[in-house]
């Protein structure tokens, strides 16, 4: 079985390569964007493909002889216009997935996001794989819902297997969701906490969604199946984001309601960018840690078997590790 993994240096591809390579899956054909050291597959005897997934000319054949593909390949910053998201998203999945048809790939993976769900008000509901989705204006997460759709549609109509991922906020060396704080938190702003911290922090370990992944691509039941993935580690947003800050021996800064965050962002997200800077907040931040985003896991630990072996104290020591 010959696998592609799109994105394979990032966060998620690179820990699926590691649970597929422990696992005994040799054959590994990997995509990158942006030059790097690649001694680190080369050595494995990953074959490595440099392309743009959003350039269809840059894509060809990328897929042949593959017989599984997952595309972990995303715009993962949190703020950007319509046009780039969709690019990003809609149209490289589009332009990977007539390259599969056309190299009649079995199976097409797609890694989404729990923030298709961010629509859903969790004072009614805690959703699960069957509730409807609601778009939100956040570029980000409307884009994905679209993508879905798109894999579902194109894989039904042209007899591919799929099989749609929607992980938590994945957290790992390098993770967005590492960094990112950490670099706020040494600006004049600071890291600021939305409603004091206290909703949950819907995290995911990067090698429990690896695991997860790889059941998807082994059980006969992850067939044309959708799958929500998260940590059951019971974290609020001010605990992480307190530990986080500690690794700098810092604490987080003060507290500001969602409703004001959520219209900060919104107005750096149009100036900012206007004098050629990266806005200090996005809605989809805002959005992410200041509002419920809990989701129901049971099909995934039902269905495949999946559990969080690692644990958030584990998680923290390995991102610990991976800064000094």
């Amino acid at each position: 079985m010959k696998i592609l993994i799109t994105g394979i240096t990032g966060l998620i591809g690179n820990h699926l390569m590691q649970v597929l390579l422990k696992n005994g899956y040799q054959d590994i054909r990997g995509n990158y964007f942006s030059n790097r050291n690649l001694e680190d597959y080369t050595s494995k005897n990953i074959e490595m493909i440099q392309a743009d997934v959003a350039d269809e000319k840059a894509i060809h054949n990328i897929t042949k002889d593959c017989d599984v593909v997952v595309h972990t390949a995303a715009r993962v910053i949190d703020f950007g216009t319509k046009k780039q998201f969709y690019e990003a998203h809609y149209d490289a999945t589009n332009f990977l997935l007539k390259d599969a048809k056309a190299n009649k790939v079995r199976h097409f993976i797609y890694v989404s996001s729990v923030g298709v769900a961010s629509g859903i008000d969790r004072n009614k509901v805690i959703p699960d794989e069957t509730t409807p989705l609601v778009k939100t204006g956040v570029h980000y997460d409307d884009a994905k819902i679209d993508t879905e759709t798109l894999v579902k549609d194109f894989c039904t109509q042209n007899n591919i297997i799929y099989t749609i991922i929607r992980p938590a906020a994945v957290i790992g060396k390098n993770s967005v969701w590492v960094l990112e704080p950490l670099k706020r938190i040494d600006t004049a702003v600071g890291l600021k906490l939305i409603d004091n911290g206290k909703h949950p922090a819907c995290l995911l370990d990067a090698e429990n969604l690896a695991n997860g992944i790889f059941l998807c691509i082994t059980k006969e039941a992850a067939r044309n199946q959708t799958y929500f993935f998260m940590d059951d580690w019971d974290i609020s947003w001010k605990q992480y984001f307190t530990d986080l800050a500690a690794l700098k021996n810092k604490k987080p800064g003060s507290s500001i309601p969602f409703w004001l965050a959520y219209s900060l962002a919104a107005v750096a997200e149009t100036v900012f960018p206007v004098f050629g800077k990266n806005p200090p907040l996005a809605k989809k931040s805002a959005k992410a840690t200041g509002t419920n985003r809990t989701i129901s896991t049971q099909k995934a630990r039902t269905e495949l078997g999946w559990n969080s072996i690692i644990t958030y104290k584990e998680s923290m020591k390995r991102i610990k590790e991976s800064l000094s």
